[in-house]
C-alpha cells in the first residue's frame, strides 16, 4: 500500500544522492541530552545506519549513496555491520561511493566493500595489518609495593596475568594467535571479495603497508584521488546526472515520520507485532547505567527494570538484545541472565552481538532462545576470576599504617592490607570452582550440550563470531537485522511484513560522551579503575581478559 504521506514527502525534496558522514564513535544506543555548553551534533548509531542501508535499498529516489568516513572508534563487529551494509546497497542495485579522509585498516575494510573508493591527494593509506597487544602492570605494581592475588579458572581466562606476569602465557598466546590469525584471513578476505583481488596478492599488498597516495592508486587499493570539495561534481560525472543530495540524518528523519503514520495504520487496520530492540553496552555492573571518564557501564536494575517493562507489555511480542560488553560483574550478569531466560519463556529473545559479547556478556546471552553475531565478534570467555590487591607494602612505603580488630577466622580475607592465608586461598578456589562450573551448566543446558563438552569450549577461551558459530556457541552470523529476521520467524510474521520495531531505552538526563580520541586512552584507564573498585565490592568476576582494538 502506498501512504499519502509518502507522496507528499517524496515531492517535498526529490534527491537522488544519500550523503552519510561517519565519524568517531558509532554507537549501540541514542545519545543522551547534550548540555548547551558542549553542543554536539547528534550521532547516528548502529541501528540508524541499519535502518538507512535498508530503505535506501528499496528507494526509487535514491540512485546512489556517498559515504564519507573520517577517523572511526569502533570495533570490528560494528565494522562488519557497516561493510555488510554498504555490500547489501550495492546487491539491491545502488551506487555506493566512498571517501576515506585519513584510512586505516579499520576504515579501509568497510570502504572495500563500496564500487569506487576516493582518497585526498596527501592522504596516507595505513592499510598494515592486524596486531594484539597486551599490556602488563606487574613491573609497576612491584615498584609501588602493590601485590596482585588475582585468581583465575580456565588457563585461558588470563585476566589476571596482566596483573601476576610480565608476558603472555602459553595459553594466553594461543588463544591471541588463534584470535588475530581468523580475524586476518576474514580481514583479507573481504578486502579481495571487494576488491576482485586474490588473497595472496592482498597480502603481500599489506606487507608493503602504509602506502602513498599514488602507490595506494597504482597498487589497484583505491581507485582516484579527489578533494572533498569535489566529491559531488566527480561523482556526478561518473553517474552523468546532476546531484541532488539528501543528507542521512535528513533521511532518517523522513523514515521516522513514516514509521509513526504506519503504526497508527497498522493499529488501525491490525498490528502484525511489536519487536522490542534493546541496546545496552559497558562492564557490567550491579545497581543503576552510569557513564564514568568516558565508559558506559552497563547497569543491572537498569537494564532488568526495561526488561521487566517489555516482559508486562502485551502489545510486545519478541525482544532482540543487543549486548556490547567484555562483562564484568558475575552477579549482574547472572541476574540480568535469569531475567532474560524468565522472559524466553513467555516471548522469543534474541540476542544479536556487537564487537564484543564475552565472559559475563555471553553469560547474559545464554537467556535468550537464540544468540546471533558479527562473524568478527569477540565471544565465549567462559570463565571466572577473583582475588585482591594486597597493598600493605605500598602503604609502607607512604608512611601509612593500620590496626585491627577483628572476630572471625576470616575476617581480613578480603582486607588490602593483609595477604591470602593458606585457608583463606582454599576457600577462594572453592568459590571460584563453584560458579565456574555453574557457568559451564547454564552454557551446557542452553546450547544443548553435555557438561564435558561445554568445559572443553569453556576454560575462559575467547573465541571469534565466525569460530563460535562452528563450535556452537551461537546460532547464526548477522547484524541487528539478521536478530529481528529471526524474531520476526519466532512471532510467525509472514516474509514482506515489517514489524514494529520499538527501540529501547529512550534517551534521558545528561550523558556526555567522549569528545576526542585523546579519550580513547582515559576509557582504558577508567575501566581498569572501575573494575579496581568493585573488587572491593564482590568476589566474583566474567570479565574477559583484554581489549583488541584495530586501527
Amino acid at each position: 500500500m502506498q501512504w499519502p504521506l509518502k507522496k507528499i514527502i517524496d515531492s517535498i525534496r526529490q534527491y537522488n544522492l544519500l550523503e552519510v558522514e561517519l565519524q568517531g564513535e558509532i554507537g549501540e544506543e541514542k545519545e543522551r541530552f547534550i548540555i548547551p555548553l558542549f553542543p554536539r551534533k547528534k550521532k547516528l548509531t548502529i541501528w540508524d545506519l541499519e535502518r538507512i542501508f535498508m530503505h535506501a535499498s528499496k528507494s526509487p529516489n535514491v540512485r546512489a549513496i556517498l559515504i564519507k568516513i573520517r577517523d572511526l572508534e569502533i570495533g570490528l563487529g560494528r565494522a562488519e555491520a557497516i561493510r555488510r551494509g554498504i555490500a547489501e546497497l550495492r546487491e539491491s542495485g545502488k551506487r555506493v561511493f566512498i571517501y576515506l579522509e585519513s584510512p586505516g585498516n579499520l576504515e579501509y575494510m568497510i570502504g572495500s566493500a563500496a564500487e569506487r573508493i576516493f582518497i585526498p591527494p596527501w592522504s596516507v593509506l595505513n592499510l598494515i595489518g592486524l596486531k594484539a597487544e597486551v599490556t602488563f602492570f606487574k613491573e609497576a605494581l612491584d615498584k609501588l609495593g602493590i601485590e596482585a592475588q588475582i585468581r583465575g579458572l580456565g588457563e585461558y581466562k588470563s585476566a589476571s596475568e596482566i596483573f601476576t606476569r610480565k608476558t603472555m602465557s602459553e595459553p594466553h598466546r594461543d588463544m591471541m594467535d588463534s584470535i588475530i590469525d581468523d580475524l586476518y584471513r576474514q580481514f583479507v578476505k573481504y578486502i579481495a571479495q571487494s576488491r576482485g583481488v586474490d588473497e595472496e596478492r592482498i597480502k603481500s599488498l599489506i606487507d608493503l603497508g602504509p602506502f602513498l597516495p599514488i602507490e595506494a592508486l597504482e597498487g589497484g587499493l583505491i581507485d582516484e584521488l579527489v578533494y572533498e570539495n569535489n566529491l559531488e561534481e566527480r561523482i556526478g560525472e561518473i553517474l552523468s546526472f546532476r546531484i541532488r543530495k539528501i543528507r542521512a540524518e535528513n533521511f532518517l528523519r523522513i523514515l521516522d515520520v513514516k514509521e509513526t503514520f504506519r503504526r497508527i495504520m497498522q493499529k488501525i487496520e491490525g498490528n502484525p507485532g511489536t519487536i522490542a530492540l534493546v541496546s545496552d553496552s559497558g562492564m557490567i555492573m550491579l545497581g543503576e547505567s552510569r557513564s564514568s571518564g568516558g565508559t558506559k557501564m552497563l547497569g543491572s536494575q537498569t537494564l532488568i527494570r526495561t526488561l521487566r517493562a517489555i516482559a508486562s507489555d502485551k502489545n510486545i511480542k519478541a525482544l532482540v538484545l543487543r549486548i556490547s560488553s567484555p562483562g564484568g560483574s558475575g552477579v549482574a550478569s547472572d541476574l540480568i541472565w535469569y531475567q532474560l531466560k524468565v522472559i524466553s519463556e513467555k516471548k522469543p529473545v534474541v540476542v544479536s552481538m556487537s564487537d564484543v559479547a564475552a565472559s559475563g556478556g555471553y553469560l547474559i546471552a545464554l537467556g535468550a532462545k537464540k544468540i546471533v553475531a558479527e562473524a568478527m565478534t569477540l565471544t565465549g570467555s567462559i570463565g571466572i576470576i577473583s582475588g585482591k590487591f594486597n597493598l600493605k607494602d605500598f602503604f609502607t612505603k607512604l608512611g601509612v599504617t593500620k590496626d585491627m580488630v577483628v572476630r572471625g577466622k576470616r575476617a581480613l580475607m578480603f582486607s588490602s592490607y593483609e595477604k591470602f592465608t593458606k585457608d583463606e586461598e582454599e576457600k577462594l578456589n572453592e568459590i571460584i570452582r563453584v560458579f565456574y562450573e555453574d557457568f559451564i551448566k547454564k552454557v551446557a543446558d542452553a546450547r544443548g550440550m553435555d557438561f564435558k563438552s561445554a568445559e572443553q569450549l569453556a576454560r575462559g577461551r575467547v573465541w571469534t563470531g565466525r569460530q563460535a558459530k562452528e563450535i556452537g556457541l551461537i546460532d547464526e552470523i548477522g547484524g541487528i537485522k539478521e536478530a529481528i529476521r529471526i524474531a520476526k520467524e519466532e512471532i510467525g510474521i509472514p516474509e514482506g511484513v515489517s514489524p514494529i520495531i520499538k527501540f529501547f531505552p529512550s534517551p534521558r538526563g545528561i550523558y556526555l560522551m567522549p569528545l576526542s580520541r585523546g579519550f580513547a586512552s582515559i576509557t582504558r584507564i577508567s575501566f581498569l579503575r572501575d573494575f579496581l573498585q568493585s573488587l572491593k565490592r564482590e568476589t566474583v568476576f566474567a570479565l574477559m581478559p583484554f581489549w583488541i582494538k584495530v586501527k
